[in-house]
């Protein structure tokens, strides 16, 4: 009874090592999968699932094989993130898209690995039906905190590539929807340009095209400086003249820190009142102009509203 056991044992050993030895070996096999892949399409849910089987041929180890083909097991399932460029509309059929599998080669190759070596595709085509969705499109929002080193600002506008998204989903939930903000971005002492991706803010329940934009801040030096100007009319008509008061306004300009290009002085600036400003005021106050060939990036004026006083030619 001893040796039976024994024997037995050596038996199941056998088969064991067997088997690991087989499985271990590569073999040449078709393994069906099912295809999902997310995209931005314009006017469509983000995602879908192939109408058609995909057939992976190659090789593999018996173990992948086993794993893959198993009695009872759903087919491998692959998600896979495709250009909307390469959906072709199916002529004749709604909502109804073709995508050559070559697009999706090296996709598969990256999520199969070392594991299983392709040599073909079967089909050529797949088909994938999407979920209409609507969309509106809506300004990007930045959500910038910045402050400055002494004596550095920022220039112009925050410039955001793109400066719009489109939001998809149900339509009762978009009529809420007038912007999308950029996550916080936070910096201080800052003194030199910055650039670079921020993600966008998601919105519960929609979907953006988008998830994440590019963004520039220009940052210069500056000095600033005081100087005291006349304001003169332009475009009055000459039998009936205007006088502003008063009749020299306080201006303090920062202009860009520049050594060698010379400091902007008074006579580069001058302060203007058009008569059509006047005439569309409402009111007898205006804000006068300043005009310069010069670059300044900022500036206030102390009155910052001047009185203007028609009266009639002598």
């Amino acid at each position: 009874m001893k040796d039976f056991r024994l024997l037995l044992a050596s038996l199941l050993i056998a088969c064991l090592v067997w088997g690991m030895h087989t499985f271990s070996l590569d073999y040449s096999a078709s393994v069906p999968c099912t295809v999902r892949v997310v995209t931005n399409l314009p006017g469509y849910a983000a995602d879908a699932v192939a109408q058609e089987p995909l057939s992976l041929r190659g090789k593999a180890t018996g173990f992948y094989l086993l794993k893959a083909r198993g009695t009872g097991r759903r087919p491998l399932q692959f998600t896979l993130a495709v250009d909307a460029r390469h959906f072709h509309p199916v002529e004749g059929e709604e909502d109804t898209f073709q995508l050559p599998v070559s697009e999706l080669r090296e996709k598969l190759l990256e999520q199969l690995g070392e594991r299983f070596v392709l040599d073909f595709l079967e089909p050529d085509q797949l088909t994938f039906v999407f979920t209409p969705q609507s969309f509106v499109r809506v300004p990007v929002e930045a959500a910038f905190d910045l402050s400055f080193r002494n004596q550095y600002m920022q220039v112009g506008e925050i410039r955001l590539k793109p400066d719009s998204v489109q939001v998809y989903g149900p339509v009762k939930e978009l009529q809420r929807v007038t912007g999308v903000r950029t996550r916080d971005v936070s910096r201080t002492g800052v003194d030199k340009s910055l650039q670079g991706y921020v993600e966008l803010e998601g919105i519960s329940g929609l979907r953006l095209d988008t998830e994440r934009v590019w963004y520039e801040v220009e940052v210069d030096r500056y000095v600033e400086s005081t100087v005291t100007l006349p304001v003169t009319v332009r475009d009055a008509p000459p039998d009936h003249p205007l006088m502003v008061l008063p009749s020299k306004v306080e201006v303090t300009y920062r202009a860009p820190f520049r050594p060698r290009g010379g400091r902007i002085g008074a006579e580069d600036l001058s302060l203007v009142v058009d008569y059509a400003d006047y005439l569309h005021s409402g009111s007898a106050k205006v804000i006068p102009r300043l005009e310069t060939v010069r670059d300044v990036y900022a500036w206030r004026l102390k009155p910052e509203l001047v009185e203007c006083l028609q009266v009639e030619a002598r």
